[in-house]
């Protein structure tokens, strides 16, 4: 269980309080340094990789390791009520990405790429869901406003920059966003709700594996 907000100290509460805001800010010209730095595509890889340590640093530096460790944890709780509700939140995301995104483009990604796709999903969905799930639900595990829907917030607001600096096409853009929107949602209540990370890991995780054709153009031919 994670501990009672009164028992963190006030600096870790407001770190995790302005998080939602900073990282989108911060990330933004990050990986427009990235870009310049090293050019489009192995920029946009670069940035990615910052994000992603930036996602594991916070999330150490702010509840620790041991505050985390708990949510990693076999749960003894179910999930939550509706659990009908619970069961779309965690099914709809990989739904959605594997008619969307896996099936349309399988064919032509190739293995390289399928290999990249689940090795960029996994770990994105692994540093996501421990700054935007894990260590919000760990500082705030009674407050639904700042342990869940302003993470969600920051969370879909972040999805901004990697659309805008890799090219994504404006069209796809609110389909993206809505579905960001979703993940933070759901996979933020039952995160709340159960203090785990362990189910919503794995829908998160399924869900960008599928982007095999994004891994094609942006991370195979990118190197």
């Amino acid at each position: 269980m994670a501990a009672s907000p009164m028992a963190a100290p006030r600096w870790r509460r407001v770190l995790t309080t302005s998080i939602p805001i900073a990282v989108p800010l911060c990330m933004h010209p990050i990986f427009q340094v990235t870009a310049r730095r090293f050019g489009p595509a192995r920029g946009y890889q670069a940035g990615f990789a910052i994000y992603w340590a930036t996602c594991w640093g916070l999330a150490a530096v702010v509840a620790g390791p041991r505050r985390l460790a708990p949510l990693w944890q076999v749960r003894t709780t179910s999930l939550p009520d509706p659990k009908s509700l619970a069961w779309a939140a965690l099914l709809v995301p990989p739904a959605g990405a594997i008619t969307t995104q896996l099936v349309p483009h399988v064919r032509r990604a190739g293995p390289s790429a399928i290999v990249t796709a689940v090795g960029v999903g996994t770990t994105n969905a692994l540093a996501e869901e421990v700054l935007w799930r894990g260590l919000p639900v760990t500082i705030y595990p009674d407050d639904p406003v700042l342990g869940w829907l302003l993470p969600a917030v920051g969370f879909t607001a972040w999805h901004i920059i990697p659309l805008q600096e890799g090219g994504a096409p404006r069209g796809r853009w609110t389909a993206i966003l809505l579905g960001a929107a979703c993940i933070g949602l759901g996979n933020g209540w039952i995160a709340y709700k159960t203090h785990s990370l362990n189910d919503v890991l794995v829908s998160h995780a399924i869900t960008d594996s599928c982007g095999v054709e994004s891994a094609r153009t942006r991370w195979v031919r990118g190197r």
